[in-house]
């Protein structure tokens, strides 16, 4: 018998088919007919997973407006609106694309390709995550649900990646062609070579936590399990018993997933993951993009990771697990003694070769190329 959750999940997709299929190519065809040509001048950020300027959009819109662009900003987490309110907001952003010339991007966004764009149009997927560990778009089984079997990517003109190693990777994952992915850098990473930027992120999270000075800092920054609907999170009552035992000398944060998060309620910290990355002494975590960011730091990390064969069959990876700049440790005593014993350095050789592979491009400078390719 199919339960509630089941036939509300069935009804909504439902509800995104009829939309995709025949509402937003309406709406966009009649504000294509209403505005014959598209303004060079009108650059979109759009975004449904946030309820502000997500970090992948912030330095390139600071740029923006500091260089005098008119910047448009149609950003909401439409899993906290109404259905109709959704609409509402989709209709203004078909008015938009109908007459931006560049709509930018960071994350699947469904109006964006339930339409053939108009030519004029360039569509910039600036993406959330550095790197390309885990598989993800059309080579993992479980990313896109019900939207598997169509193109979803057809509308991306540019795609910025961390590195020339990630570039094949996002192409054949996106189903698009290769030279419509570039290594230009990832632009909320220049912000971890500005000293006011980490000085602003230690000041705050002392002020907010008075308690860990004096201590070691440890972040556990897991990924998610399954599909983005369920989130499920393997670990945590490891993670728990280990914050007992490092309590006399660690302080130990729990930062989920977003995904996850929205679920389970279980995060320990509110200050954003990426302004942690300053004051933590070592980051474990398991499949999550975290590493590529924390490793511009040069810090420690340990992989936990007590379901790596199941993991590897079901999702699979990119990258070879040899390469990680870490230890990967798949019990809880192990993962205890490494921590207490100081034992996660893997080499500074290992080290520095996964960040010369994958974030070659993440130099402090990627918004200014970024912006350089999109004018």
């Amino acid at each position: 018998m199919m339960g509630r959750s089941s036939i509300k999940t069935k009804i909504r997709n439902g509800l995104k088919e009829a939309s995709k299929s025949l509402l937003f190519p309406l709406l966009f065809r009649v504000y294509c007919l209403r505005y014959p040509k598209v303004d060079s001048k009108k650059i979109v950020f759009a975004d449904a997973h946030h309820e502000s300027l997500p970090e992948e959009m912030k330095p390139l819109y600071k740029m923006l407006k500091q260089r005098g662009y008119p910047v448009i900003t149609l950003i909401h987490d439409f899993k906290t609106i109404s259905f109709f309110e959704s609409l509402r907001e989709i209709s203004r952003f078909m008015r938009h694309y109908a007459t931006a010339e560049t709509v930018i991007l960071c994350d699947y966004y469904l109006p964006a390709i339930s339409v053939k764009k108009r030519k004029a149009t360039r569509v910039v997927q600036l993406w959330h995550a550095c790197g390309a560990f885990k598989k993800f778009g059309y080579d993992a089984e479980d990313d896109l649900g019900w939207m598997k079997n169509q193109n979803m990517f057809k509308n991306f003109d540019l795609v910025a990646v961390s590195s020339k190693a990630c570039e094949k990777i996002y192409a054949e994952a996106f189903h698009i062609p290769r030279e419509r992915v570039k290594a230009l850098g990832v632009a909320r990473t220049d912000r971890y070579f500005q000293e006011d930027f980490i000085e602003t992120c230690k000041t705050q999270f002392y002020e907010q936590y008075p308690e860990a000075k004096g201590k070691k800092i440890l972040l556990w920054a897991p990924t998610f399990r399954k599909s983005a609907t369920e989130a499920g999170v393997i670990g945590l009552s490891e993670i728990l018993w280990l914050k007992e035992q490092l309590s006399k000398e660690w302080i130990v944060l729990i930062k989920l997933h977003p995904h996850s998060e929205k679920q389970k309620k279980i995060s320990n910290c509110e200050i954003k993951t990426e302004q942690l990355y300053p004051v933590i002494d070592l980051l474990v975590t398991d499949y999550s993009s975290v590493i590529f960011d924390f490793a511009l730091t040069g810090k420690p990390m340990l992989f936990y990771l007590p379901d790596l064969s199941q993991y590897q069959n079901e999702r699979g990876f990119y990258l070879s697990l040899d390469e990680l700049p870490g230890k990967q440790i798949q019990k809880k005593e192990e993962l205890l003694r490494c921590i207490k014993a100081q034992d996660y350095q893997i080499g500074e050789q290992r080290y520095q070769a996964f960040v010369r592979k994958y974030l070659e491009q993440c130099d402090g400078h990627a918004t200014e190329r970024i912006l350089q390719e999109i004018l």
